[in-house]
């Protein structure tokens, strides 16, 4: 210790001995939190008592405890029986001797119906946070194998501006009722309106409704219409569209098909999955990654190119193809991969509406290039002919499904409101749909003031000072130094004033001949492109005090999906609830179930204010 204190430049050599070193080795060392590692707990521990209650707690009571199990019947997809069940008591006997817990049936007939009100309650505040924006829905029909019941939802979308959350897109079910069998548009439109005419009758006024996005189902178009809305098409739906018609399968047996090969492919990965014995040899013949074989299902295109995919990958443990047949599986998923990048990018909850022009585009290019016989560095060689065939009928596809949306009005004018993208996807229209835009502009705009857009004048200038509007005999009085030299830098600003407007004639007197709506339309596309990482809605949101009325405009394009995923999300957790084992639920109890566990997420489990009578 001294010479570290009084010599810190001297080293000096410190001999441990034996007994330190002895002691040094034999004592345990604990990681500590430097290294990065966790300890586990170890049953000494758990065996300790659970500590106090901190001053201020105060315990859970019956109510917050009632809400606790009933939300985790909807969330963790439990029977309302779970609480009658001897495991459930004892749990709660000890951690809450004092609770009684109610029986199932009152679960299902008071508690989940009561939560079910609540949270409808609050998700009515949650859209008062849309106050100034569009709303926009999706709706969209599913059937329960389980239960033999048909289901229709209706899920809301919105970009909040202001409110208690930070700005960012927002979600909600509104709704997911029982429909019957019959899907027809009059069905259909029965149940929209109603839906509808509940969640709009809380509507604040200056929220405005928007586009309703649905698939390209006859039926359901028709209906959507019926109702009032413009309907706009579900990407995802489209792309699964084009990329089934691709591998559709010719009506001639043609044992070179494409559709032959995919079989194949099928059956292989059936067969892993189906014996057991293929399964315990499949690890044994692989190398890393140590990967099961994956199966499509037709109602998912992405799982066809994931399971070609996975074949490629598993090429050395799978000896069923020729050099040939491996060749075109490899080529095909070089093809496919740009339409999975789209469909995530559709699908994302965040992606705007203006994702669609650009990914169309980008999938036609990406076409165009594979059938002028360009190929991937990937590529060992040229396309094979099965391959090519599919490209092919991938092109046939793209110009029946999604080419069609490079002319719709709605998706093109998200394209040019996306300040990304602007121009560069219509450079031969642009005028036309700049038109468009201003005339959007101009209704805005009288919706929001009452009358004709107002002309948009430039500032005044300040006038230049002209020679003749002075007396031939102007009387000049003494000059001091300091007026001489203001008089100079006054000449010396209006002279370069006065060039500024010279030079800025031109532009000047266009102006004074558009109107507001024209103005702010011309002056958004003069400004350079924003970068990719810009959030479109974000930027707009900025400009609302420029251009008012485009800035609205363009929230409302932008601020609609591109998919309709988000109610087939919610016939996934509806899948989860109406299982095998519940195929004798109550369809009224799966909609509130469904509703709670899709909306309480959402708002952030609030504690409701329900009253029920407990036993």
């Amino acid at each position: 210790m001294h010479m570290k204190r009084h010599h810190p430049t001297i080293k000096v050599r410190v001999r441990e001995t034996g007994s330190t070193c002895s002691r040094r080795k034999n004592t345990p060392t604990l990681p500590t939190a430097k290294a990065g590692r966790q300890t586990q707990s170890t049953l000494k521990v758990w065996g300790l008592p659970m500590g106090r209650m901190r001053s201020g707690e105060k315990s859970p009571t019956a109510k917050q405890i009632t809400q606790c199990v009933g939300e985790m019947m909807a969330l963790d997809h439990q029977p309302f029986r779970m609480v009658e069940r001897e495991g459930f008591r004892r749990l709660m006997a000890l951690a809450f001797p004092h609770y009684k817990i109610p029986t199932g049936a009152i679960f299902s007939q008071n508690i989940i119906p009561a939560l079910h009100e609540g949270c409808k309650e609050r998700l009515v505040k949650f859209l008062h946070s849309a106050q100034g924006s569009c709303i926009h829905f999706t709706s969209d029909v599913w059937s329960s194998l389980g239960g033999g019941h048909s289901y229709l939802s209706l899920t809301a979308h919105w970009w909040e501006k202001e409110g208690s959350l930070e700005p960012g897109h927002r979600w909600a079910l509104l709704a997911m009722e029982v429909v019957g069998k019959d899907h027809n548009p009059d069905t259909i439109c029965q149940y929209l309106e109603a839906m509808m005419r509940e969640w709009m009758q809380h509507r604040q006024e200056n929220m405005k409704t928007g586009f309703m996005v649905t698939d390209a189902g006859k039926n359901m178009i028709r209906a959507v219409e019926s109702v009032g809305f413009t309907n706009v098409s579900c990407m995802a739906q489209l792309l699964h569209n084009t990329v089934k018609d691709g591998f559709k399968s010719p009506e001639g047996q043609n044992p070179n098909h494409i559709s032959q090969l995919m079989e194949r492919c099928r059956k292989i990965a059936g067969y892993f999955h189906q014996s057991s014995k293929a399964a315990q040899q499949l690890p044994d013949r692989q190398t890393l990654p140590q990967h099961n074989l994956l199966q499509d299902v037709s109602t998912c295109w992405s799982s066809t190119y994931e399971m070609l995919q996975r074949m490629v990958e598993q090429r050395r443990a799978v000896h069923s193809f020729s050099p040939t047949e491996w060749e075109t599986i490899s080529q095909l998923v070089d093809v496919l991969e740009p339409f999975k990048n789209a469909t995530e990018a559709l699908c994302d909850t965040r992606a705007p509406l203006s994702y669609a022009v650009p990914a169309i585009l980008g999938l036609k290019r990406h076409l165009d290039s594979l059938g002028g016989g360009q190929t991937f560095k990937s590529m060992a060689g040229p396309l094979t002919p099965q391959a090519q065939e599919v490209v092919r009928e991938l092109t046939f596809a793209l110009r029946k499904h999604l080419e069609p949306l490079l002319s719709s009005k709605i998706h093109m004018l998200a394209a040019v409101c996306d300040p990304r993208i602007k121009g560069i996807v219509c450079p031969k229209d642009l005028a036309k749909w700049k038109t468009e835009l201003v005339t959007l502009v101009r209704e805005a705009y009288t919706l929001r003031v009452g009358g004709v857009a107002s002309v948009a004048t430039p500032a005044a200038l300040p006038a230049t000072p002209s020679a003749s509007a002075e007396s031939d005999n102007p009387v000049v009085p003494p000059e001091s130094r300091k007026a001489r030299h203001q008089r100079l830098l006054d000449t010396f600003i209006n002279e370069a004033i006065a060039m500024m407007v010279q030079a800025g004639r031109s532009l000047s007197a266009q102006a004074r001949k558009m109107d507001s709506a024209e103005y702010s339309v011309t002056c958004y596309f003069d400004e350079p492109q924003e970068p990719f990482s810009c959030d479109p809605l974000a930027y707009w949101c900025s400009r609302t005090d420029v251009w008012p009325d485009l800035a609205n405009v363009a929230c409302k394009f932008l601020s609609c999906p591109p998919a309709s995923v988000q109610s087939e999300r919610v016939f996934s957790l509806a899948g989860d609830v109406v299982t095998h084992h519940k195929s004798m639920l109550d369809p009224l109890a799966v909609e509130k179930l469904v509703f709670l566990k899709a909306n309480l997420p959402v708002l952030g489990f609030p504690e409701m204010d329900f009253d029920i009578s407990l036993p």
